[in-house]
């Protein structure tokens, strides 16, 4: 028997999402200073940080080909509090180990605690907006959740600086305390999943769909896109850290510069609306292209290694932009992703998103770490940049006619037959 909606629960959602998504988003006051504490506290090197962060996106590509199936058994709040609790569990190993096996380990739980998360976190939103019939207020409440975080994040980055000096250990033990709260939140969702739009997907039914999935062009452009773009700009937050650092910047200066651009990442998430009006159907290639620009002038700051006003201003200027492209880029794409969805096969498509995401940020990774065993950081920054634009003008060219078109021009086969 199916058990009663309870209305009530279900628009308190909405409330407590912008409550979660504030401390749950990401390992909050840490990535201000990791570069910091991988290579002052821990002792390794820049191209050993980007193996480790890659060992991260590698663990996602593995936990991805099981999460929609283990969401699917458990439900999106289920999946949601055990995804924290490993999310937690990735916070601790990171305080107690000292080798780089001890990091792959911590991200490899972190990685599940997150591919729970990713999948399950969006759509218990867009499940309860769909079910009040508001479901066209999804990028606006994602946006407005995520520019929380970021604006917290900002906010704590200013003393985690301050913090990192006196003891390198306090952000991290503060990003323990932050995740427990997100834990705390979670229990208190409903799990409209359970009770309305229940899922019986098996894990071979789950492959049925993906493989159907990508019979779409519009998916496959999508995918390809979120493949590439992702994993570039995890390596420009890394570089831009290091090459902060490289030009003898104290790396209290440098958190701050990390709070600073981290609210121009909460602007780029609340506001994606008004961007989107202006960039119209044009959006990605912007956020491509001014991703590359951006670059290109971080890598020069470094290459010149002038530290002055003329430099500073400039080197701002470049990271302003890159903050806005990956605060805006999250939401754009988890509305790109979403769209054209049912309950049966939303967390398939979204696992398969972040499998992309991943798969291409571990190879990149790789290879940034690579080339940094040869050459210094600025340099492998510009050449990522120089790669980068080359591979966004081919992936572009092939992604058009195929994303960012009104419902009623796609085939219905395009959008996996669901009605517009």
């Amino acid at each position: 028997m199916e058990q009663k909606i309870d209305i009530k629960k279900v628009t308190a959602n909405i409330r407590l999402y912008t409550k979660y998504k504030m401390f749950a988003y990401d390992m909050l006051a840490f990535y201000s200073i990791n570069i910091m504490y991988f290579t002052l506290i821990k002792g390794f090197s820049l191209a050993q940080v980007m193996y480790i962060n890659a060992s991260y996106n590698l663990s996602m590509v593995i936990w991805q080909f099981f999460a929609s199936y283990i969401v699917g058994k458990l439900g999106l709040k289920k999946s949601i509090v055990t995804g924290n609790i490993f999310v937690i569990l990735n916070c601790l190993i990171f305080i107690f180990a000292n080798s780089m096996s001890g990091f792959f380990l911590g991200n490899f739980a972190g990685a599940l605690g997150y591919s729970l998360k990713s999948i399950s976190e969006s759509s218990l939103l867009y499940s309860t907006l769909k079910y009040v019939r508001k479901r066209n207020e999804f990028s606006k409440i994602e946006g407005t959740s995520n520019s929380k975080y970021f604006y917290l994040d900002a906010f704590t980055a200013l003393f985690t600086g301050i913090l990192f000096v006196v003891n390198g250990y306090i952000p991290i033990i503060i990003c323990t305390i932050f995740t427990i709260i997100s834990l705390y939140i979670s229990c208190k969702f409903y799990d409209l999943e359970n009770t309305h739009e229940q899922s019986n997907t098996s894990a071979l039914s789950g492959i049925k769909l993906v493989k159907d999935l990508f019979k779409s062009n519009r998916t496959k452009a999508m995918i390809l896109f979120a493949f590439i773009f992702y994993g570039v700009i995890s390596i420009v937050d890394t570089f831009y850290k290091s090459i902060a650092l490289d030009i003898n910047m104290q790396e209290k200066y440098v958190t701050i510069i990390v709070s600073i651009i981290t609210i121009f990442v909460g602007f780029g998430s609340k506001f994606l609306y008004g961007i989107e009006k202006v960039t119209r159907n044009k959006t990605l290639t912007v956020f491509s292209y001014f991703l590359v620009a951006s670059m290109v002038i971080i890598s020069l700051v470094g290459i010149f290694n002038v530290l002055n006003i003329t430099s500073l201003v400039i080197f701002m200027l470049a990271l302003v932009i890159f903050g806005i492209i990956k605060g805006a880029y999250r939401v754009a794409m988890k509305k790109y992703v979403l769209s054209f969805t049912t309950h049966n096969m939303r967390n398939e498509i979204t696992s398969v998103y972040y499998m992309a995401e991943n798969f291409g940020t571990t190879i990149i990774s790789i290879l940034s770490g690579f080339v940094l065993e040869f050459t210094t950081n600025s340099i492998a920054c510009f050449i990522f940049a120089v790669i980068s634009f080359v591979v966004f003008t081919i992936v572009l060219h092939y992604m058009d006619g195929k994303i960012g078109l009104r419902p009623e021009q796609y085939d219905k086969s395009e959008i996996n037959n669901v009605e517009v």
